[in-house]
């Protein structure tokens, strides 16, 4: 098997808030995580496992967000009441994810493909 198959009772195993979430929701949210890391044999993350359980976290981390509905996103980096002022990181690397808890654990669980430079074994024939 090159690619994991999304499987919806599985997930809810690990992510039972998304018992009531539609199945055919959770099944495009899937998609859009396999937008966001690979989920072909050219993948970086070639342990299907490994792979699998990421792109539940993906799916977690976008089923959170959509569930909090649209607010506003990024964090928060200064507020004023009087005529109401907020300013808000841009959502670039780490800030996107760090939104929840599923994100956050996702980016601590893929650094270790964002380091640096990346050793290929080079076979001479």
């Amino acid at each position: 098997m090159d690619s994991v198959v999304f499987d919806v009772s599985e997930f809810r195993v690990l992510y039972p808030q998304f018992s009531e979430t539609a199945e055919e929701t959770l099944e495009l949210y899937f998609r859009a995580a396999c937008l966001l890391l690979d989920n072909t044999k050219n993948s970086l993350v070639q342990d299907i496992d490994e792979r699998k359980l990421l792109l539940y976290m993906l799916v977690c981390h976008i089923a959170t967000l959509k569930q909090n509905g649209d607010i506003l996103v990024g964090a928060v980096t200064s507020a004023a009441q009087g005529s109401v002022n907020v300013s808000v990181t841009p959502l670039n690397n780490a800030n996107w994810y760090t939104q929840t808890q599923c994100g956050a654990m996702f980016w601590a669980a893929t650094a270790k493909y964002r380091m640096g430079m990346r050793y290929r074994a080079y076979h001479r024939r």
